[in-house]
């Protein structure tokens, strides 16, 4: 039977996170990491601009066909178009919230897609010009 005391214990978990730090750091300066530059920033804010614009519209779309209970309208009863669907206030969010996530997805990916390919040909253009 091995007996350690508390020290000995304490003095292994420290040399072994000590070890799991090293190779930690390690693995990092061996991992390249791409360069960002500043024109990488802007156009990565100007594709969640762009989502976040979306997802503004997509809410303002579902808020046209889609009337809240509230006090305000006596609970859907005096809705002033029968054409729309009445809905709780939590079932409002929940499917908003779904449309948002959805088209915000999709458009960021489709403007972030149309960045990368704007500067793929960019750095074609300057590679023939030389």
């Amino acid at each position: 039977m091995i007996c350690t005391s508390s020290a000995e214990i304490k003095l292994k978990q420290t040399m072994n996170i000590n070890h799991e730090i090293k190779s930690l750091l390690n693995s990092l300066q061996r991992t390249p990491f791409p360069r960002v530059t500043r024109k990488k920033v802007l156009l990565e804010m100007v594709a969640n601009g762009v989502a976040a614009l979306c997802a503004f519209i997509v809410y303002k779309t579902v808020q046209h066909f889609v009337v809240v209970k509230s006090i305000k309208n006596l609970w859907g009863l005096t809705a002033k178009k029968q054409s729309k669907m009445i809905v709780s206030k939590d079932t409002f969010e929940t499917i908003s919230g779904v449309f948002i996530f959805i088209i915000a997805i999709f458009v960021f990916t489709y403007v972030e897609s149309l960045i990368e390919n704007y500067l793929k040909d960019r750095e074609e253009k300057k590679i023939d010009s030389i």
